[in-house]
């Protein structure tokens, strides 16, 4: 007895401590809650699997080769999609592992944002607007832009690289600066609303880039220059969901912008799962179902 219980304290110190059950869901700020992949995950799997993502208080659901790591969400639950040029569809299954540099040319990028604090359009016009720290910057401002003829339906502004410059050489930067460059620089593309506030905000490096850093051939892009490469930041609202989508592609791009934009918006809609069906997706699933994509 005596041995017995001289052992049960070393028996209790020997136990493992328990371990926290693996939350199987996550839920936002916003009261979105998404089913978590949890496990090592297979981006080869076909047909893909759907995953869930949350977009402020909308809950998506897609197939996971259409996220741009082709797996889902990260831990937090930040993701973005991608779309492949020119067909407009997600890459197959595991074609973003160990992604290329012309397979990133071919690229879409896709990320939408929900925002509790500013309307989608107030975040427009903070873009569009010198800030505090630098209230004179001829980059962040209509006004100092060289307005130009309409094209492909926007309003372009350019960049006017000479007052950008002497801007900068006004606060002691030197030519060789990478702001004083053309490539570092760029020109907007806008249209606005009956109110006439910016609804659409295109920024494409500046046209005095002549070398867009890569070359078509057969309708697909190819890398032609170690020197980065010309590409547009495309931002849009989706005013009555309180969210701003944010497309990247390359500048020669810019004339398609208007179908870009229309299969952006179709994959949230498309995607976005009713909130009488939110609980009883098909996460994880094979997604037979949904073999259209």
């Amino acid at each position: 007895m005596l041995l017995l219980a001289a052992l049960l304290p070393l028996a209790a110190c020997a136990r493992q401590p328990a371990q926290t059950p693996v939350e199987l869901t996550q839920t936002n700020e916003q009261g979105c809650t998404r089913q978590r992949s949890v496990g090592p995950q297979d981006a080869y799997a076909d047909p893909a699997p759907l995953k869930q993502a949350c977009v402020g208080p909308y809950l998506l659901e897609l197939p996971q080769n259409y996220f741009d790591n082709q797996i889902g969400t990260e831990h937090d639950g930040s993701f973005g999609l991608a779309l492949e040029y020119p067909s407009l569809e997600a890459f197959k299954p595991g074609d973003r592992i160990g992604l290329s540099v012309d397979q990133s040319l071919r690229t879409i990028d896709i990320d939408f944002s929900y925002s509790d604090r500013f309307t989608p359009m107030q975040i427009l016009e903070r873009l569009s607007t010198p800030q505090e720290y630098d209230p004179e910057s001829p980059t962040r401002s209509l006004g100092a832009r060289i307005e130009g003829e309409p094209q492909y339906g926007l309003t372009p502004y350019y960049v006017d690289l000479v007052r950008v410059r002497a801007h900068y050489r006004a606060k002691g930067m030197g030519d060789d600066m990478r702001v004083m460059k053309a490539a570092s620089n760029m020109d907007w593309f806008i249209s606005t609303d009956p109110a006439g506030r910016i609804d659409r905000l295109i920024s494409c490096t500046s046209r005095e880039q002549t070398d867009p850093g890569y070359a078509w051939m057969n309708g697909i892009p190819t890398k032609t220059s170690t020197d980065g490469m010309a590409r547009c930041e495309h931002r849009f609202v989706l005013p009555d969901h309180h969210i701003i989508v944010k497309l990247g592609y390359l500048r020669d791009l810019l004339p398609q912008w208007q179908q870009l934009e229309s299969r952006a918006s179709k994959l949230f809609f498309e995607h976005k799962v009713p909130k009488e069906l939110e609980g009883h997706g098909k996460a994880g699933s094979a997604g037979v179902e949904r073999q259209r994509y």
